[in-house]
């Protein structure tokens, strides 16, 4: 764990550029490039809500399909690291980060 960014209790924070995803236990994860679009989305939209057809125009190679498995290797990722993601499917919608979601500049 690094000592410049201790975790926060329940804090998920997104380090260098959106490219590792640090957990509420100091766990670092490295994102891929459509994990990160999808943090920075939630990162985006002040309710944390990550809305299939705005990542989709925001990622023009983005299918539903492609979206809807990297989200499921991102949760098996966050499992294997030993957390639960807060991100939940809104059928039809798309997904709710229901955790406390932050960015880091600094790192």
């Amino acid at each position: 764990m690094n000592a410049l960014h201790p975790p926060v209790d329940g804090w998920w924070t997104l380090l260098y550029r959106g490219w590792t995803l640090q957990m509420p236990s100091g766990v670092r994860v490295d994102l891929t490039e459509i994990e990160r679009a999808c943090f920075l989305c939630l990162l985006s939209n002040p309710r944390r809500e990550l809305l299939r057809d705005e990542l989709m125009a925001a990622r023009r190679r983005t299918s539903m399909r492609t979206l809807n498995v990297a989200i499921c290797r991102l949760r098996g990722k966050i499992r294997k690291a030993g957390a639960r993601l807060p991100l939940h499917t809104v059928h039809g919608v798309g997904y709710a980060f229901l955790g406390n979601l932050r960015e880091l500049s600094s790192a």
